[in-house]
């Protein structure tokens, strides 16, 4: 706790710094506001999470000037302030059944579908256990032992070494024969810093078709979360094709929520450029804005 207390008010401290050499340039004539420097830096860096302390204050460092560059180097305090405010306004006032159920609507009846919503709301609660349970708890809570479970990461460590790294668990899930890998919502600061490294970068990938390549996509993805979908594929890969070959008849479901859930979607589509994991399928709740 003290050690993200420092690194809250270190980040805090940096951030007002950006924001005095901005205000006195502004006063000199001198036009620091426009992102796409940093946008292009941004890009050329490898997308990947930072391994030493070096790359870690750098991703630091381009994170807030990509955040100040999109908040306060555009928009006032005051507008932001005010738009802010009345976003969550509306949001709170949003009748979802006047949005979302009008009259050409169909309801899904049957015992299959009342068995999938139990299984996607099985599959909510474990996202919330995990993003907000201590890990012991979690378990106990989803009914699953320290046996069950095939990794756990990152544990206890320097929290900025952990930038771009979400906490994620594969779990063996043996009534359902499933693998689970479940990756946390945003919990803390270095969580807030991967989903405000949002700058825009290419995300191509292949997309196979029984087990061969079908087709290559062109495209692009939030960088924080296209970093962090390729360390948990570096990190899980070799686990997964290791137990789906002790237990073939088994599948991999990656499951996340909120900012979990944008890199569970782009982690999906790295994890299925690989023949063994082809199959991997992914279930998300809230998802960030990723793709």
């Amino acid at each position: 706790m003290a050690a993200e207390t420092v690194a809250t008010a270190a980040g805090a401290a940096v951030l007002m710094y950006y924001i005095i050499i901005r205000r006195l340039a502004a006063a000199k004539g001198v036009d620091l506001s426009k992102s796409r420097s940093v946008r292009w830096r941004i890009a050329r860096r490898p997308v990947q999470a930072p391994a030493t302390w070096l790359e870690t204050i750098t991703t630091l460092s381009e994170t807030l000037r990509f955040t100040y560059s999109e908040t306060l180097g555009k928009w006032p305090i005051g507008d932001l302030a005010f738009g802010i405010n009345y976003l969550l306004r509306r949001q709170g006032n949003l009748q979802v059944a006047s949005t979302y159920a009008g009259s050409n609507s169909v309801q899904l009846k049957g015992p299959l579908i009342i068995a999938e919503m139990y299984d996607l709301l099985r599959l909510l609660t474990l996202c919330m256990y995990f993003s907000k349970k201590p890990f012991p708890v979690f378990l106990e809570l989803a009914g699953f032992s320290q046996e069950d479970v095939l990794i756990q990461k990152p544990k206890a460590g320097v929290v900025w070494m952990q930038l771009l790294k979400p906490a994620f668990t594969i779990i063996h899930d043996k009534n359902s024969k499933q693998f689970l890998l479940l990756i946390r919502g945003t919990h803390s600061i270095k969580d807030t810093l991967t989903a405000a490294t949002g700058a825009v970068v290419p995300f191509h990938h292949s997309v196979l078709h029984d087990g061969w390549m079908s087709n290559l996509v062109l495209g692009y993805a939030h960088c924080g979360m296209v970093a962090a979908a390729r360390w948990i594929a570096k990190m899980s890969s070799p686990c997964l094709l290791k137990v789906l070959g002790e237990y073939p008849d088994h599948k991999i479901k990656i499951v996340g929520h909120s900012l979990g859930g944008g890199t569970a979607a782009l982690l999906t589509y790295i994890l299925r450029e690989q023949k063994e994991l082809s199959s991997s399928t992914c279930v998300t709740f809230a998802p960030g804005m990723c793709y």
